[in-house]
Parts: structure tokens; C-alpha cells; sequence
């Protein structure tokens, strides 16, 4: 079996494979269409060429979502809602994200719906349409402004309004699943322009440990603003929080009382583990606490690894994927995937961000000229 090119996909909407039956000593080729059929009107909605149908096949087999075994998201940014090829196609955007086996979109959406402006209400209306209509489920990331949420008082309620507020202006269709949550404790520290001016308290790394310290403190005016957020959001929607993965060793080592993933799911459906590094080994070993702290919580950890590389949120090439390639990110996810299955909390893959894993998936990303790290072997 092999995948069309991507003019048959660009020109009817949809993933064709060719089969090669006998019968009667006769071959005959079926033209079978699988995966996603994108409707009448989707000429451009994936527009893949070869490489990219044969990577996403790779990558969907890495994943392990079909068929249900996992869940795996994908952060979307303004940076790429802005994109020249999904302004005005949202329904593209989508229509890639189903294709690559995503079960989940963290959109950064939350000025647009802020904003009210008709023209991103629209785009945010007719991408959530499509990214439902492929199953996927979208969680806005509308619960990440350290500026207001480490404030005192928080005001946690404006925040969640705003997500149920545009649900409730707009068809079933067109609504979020959820609300993701990216609430970073560690990253209050002095001279941080995202610090609130009355916090009282300074993330120090490494000598703010320690019962009633400020890392402590910090760590329960986070869990305090979670606990919060699912009061007012009630069960109506999914919420989900990412977690920085040295947290739980901390806390296993009595430095913290705050923090633990069996706190955070009191509040949430899954966490997210930022583990990010380029060598998969390392990626397992900073999130495997975490996965045994959540036991009694099925499915309820994904693993996120990063992608980005002067894309989004990018700290050099030791945190990312991207300088080490395609081939060898698939390599890694299966590797971590394997590990991680042993776990009855593991959730899934998640990958941070689009824009950086695209460029990995059309190959157009810029290989990486520092050599200061060495590529881990795989045993």
C-alpha cells in the first residue's frame, strides 16, 4: 500500500490509498480514500506532498492514537493562526492537525476571543467547526497570565468567563472542549517582567526550597488559582494544567508540600509534563516521577516534548527535538512511549509547538550548527 501525492490530495480533499487486488488472475487497482474526507470545498485544506503523507503516516504510528490507545496534543499559537496559509483557512490548519493523528489542540486563542473582533471570532468559530468535525477536542489557552494570576487577589473568574462567555454566544459546533491552563510558578523570579508588583514571593531555583520558602508558597498560590478555576468552570468543561517535571522530585523529597500531580488532579482532567530535552532518555526520566505519583489517575499525565527552535518558547538546542531531525524524533517518541506505557497514569505525546514541529514535518527547518551536546544512542 502506498499514499497518493499531494496534488490528488490538494485537488479532491482527501487521502487516497491504492490497493492492488487479484482476482481471477486479473490485477485490479482500487482507489480507496481513508483517513479524513475534508468535504467539496477543501482543495487546500491539507495540500501535503509526498514526504509529508509519509511522515505523517510515521508520525501517527509513533503517536499511537488510533484506534484510541492514547490522546496526543499540540500547542497552536498566534504565530501561526497568523500564518499566510491559515488566516483565511483555518479549516487547513484542522484538517493537518486530524491527519497527523492529534487528538487535541491547545490554541492560543484567548485575545481573539477577547478581543471580539468579528473577523478572529470567525476564524476561531469555523476552526473549531473543522477540528470537531475530524474529533478533535480544543482546549483555549486561556488560564497563563502570570501577570494577573499570581496577583492578589486573583481574578480567576474573568478567566473563565470569558471561555463560557464566547461558548455561549456561538453554535455547538463552534465552542471550546476546555481550558488549558499554563501557570508557571518558576518563572516569578526577580526582575521577571510577567511578576506582579504586590507578589510577595520570589522563585528562587535554588535555595528557595524548603517548607514556608518562597518556592513552597509559590507552588500553593498555584494550586489555590487552579482549584479555583475548576470551581467556577464546574464539570462543563475539560481543564488541563502543564507542570514544569522537576516539581515532583522536589516534593518527593519533602522540599515542597505543594505542587504533587495528585494535587493538581483533585482539579484537572490531565496534566501536561514539560519535560524538554533532546535526548528521549532524559525526557522519560524527568517525567517518570510524576507518572507514579498519578497512579490512581488513569490516563491522566501527557508527556510534552519540544519541538520549537526559534520558533516559540525556545531555550537552545539541549531542550528541542528539532536540531536532531525527523527521523530521529520519531525514534524518540516510540522510545518514550514504550517507557511510558509501563504506567497506568500515562496519558500521551504532546507536542510543543506546531510552527517548530512543521517546519521538522515539511522540511524546511534550519539544521542546527551548535555542537556543544551529543546525541544519545538508543539501546
Amino acid at each position: 500500500m502506498t499514499f497518493s501525492n499531494g496534488k490528488d490530495l490538494n485537488r479532491y480533499g482527501l487521502l487516497y490509498s491504492f490497493v492492488s487486488l487479484k482476482r481471477g488472475g486479473i490485477a485490479i487497482l482500487l482507489i480507496v480514500s481513508s483517513v479524513i474526507c475534508y468535504g467539496n470545498d477543501a482543495g487546500e485544506r491539507a495540500a501535503l506532498d509526498t514526504m509529508m503523507l509519509r511522515r505523517a503516516k510515521e508520525f501517527k504510528e509513533a503517536i499511537r492514537t488510533a484506534g484510541g490507545e492514547y490522546k496526543s496534543g499540540v500547542y497552536i499559537y498566534r504565530k501561526t493562526i497568523n500564518d499566510s496559509q491559515y488566516a483565511d483557512n483555518p479549516e487547513k490548519l484542522a484538517a493537518r492537525a486530524a491527519l497527523l493523528g492529534f487528538t487535541d489542540v491547545y490554541l492560543g486563542a484567548s485575545t481573539l476571543i477577547r478581543n471580539k473582533e468579528k473577523k478572529q471570532l470567525e476564524w476561531v468559530r469555523r476552526f473549531n467547526t473543522a477540528a470537531h468535525k475530524y474529533g478533535l477536542k480544543v482546549e483555549v489557552l486561556n488560564f497563563s497570565n502570570t501577570k494577573y494570576l499570581y496577583a492578589s487577589p486573583p481574578p480567576v473568574a474573568r478567566f473563565t468567563d470569558e471561555v463560557e462567555d464566547y461558548n455561549n454566544s456561538v453554535k455547538v459546533a463552534e465552542r471550546f472542549d476546555g481550558l488549558s491552563a499554563d501557570l508557571e510558578p518558576h518563572i516569578m523570579k526577580k526582575g521577571h517582567p510577567e511578576r506582579p508588583a504586590n507578589l510577595l514571593y520570589e522563585w528562587d531555583g535554588e535555595n528557595g526550597w524548603g517548607k514556608g520558602k518562597d518556592n513552597e508558597m509559590l507552588q500553593k498560590l498555584t494550586l489555590d488559582a487552579i482549584a479555583s478555576a475548576r470551581k467556577y468552570l464546574g464539570n462543563k468543561l475539560l481543564f488541563n494544567q502543564a507542570i514544569g517535571s522537576f516539581v515532583q522530585k522536589r516534593y518527593d523529597k519533602g522540599e515542597t508540600k505543594w505542587g504533587s500531580a495528585h494535587q493538581y488532579l483533585k482539579y484537572c482532567n490531565w496534566l501536561i509534563i514539560m519535560a524538554y530535552n533532546y535526548k528521549p532518555e532524559s525526557v522519560f526520566s524527568m517525567s517518570e516521577p510524576t507518572l507514579i505519583n498519578a497512579e490512581e489517575f488513569p490516563k491522566s499525565i501527557s508527556i510534552a516534548i519540544k519541538t520549537s527552535l526559534d520558533t516559540y518558547g525556545s531555550e537552545g538546542p539541549v531542550t528541542s527535538f528539532m536540531p536532531q531531525g525527523w527521523d530521529y524524533m520519531i525514534n524518540g517518541i516510540s522510545y518514550i512511549i514504550d517507557k511510558a506505557s509501563a504506567y497506568p497514569s500515562f496519558r500521551g505525546l504532546d507536542i510543543f509547538e506546531w510552527k517548530g514541529f512543521e517546519e521538522m514535518w515539511d522540511g524546511t527547518a534550519v539544521a542546527d550548527g551548535r555542537t556543544n551536546y551529543v546525541k544519545p544512542t538508543y539501546e
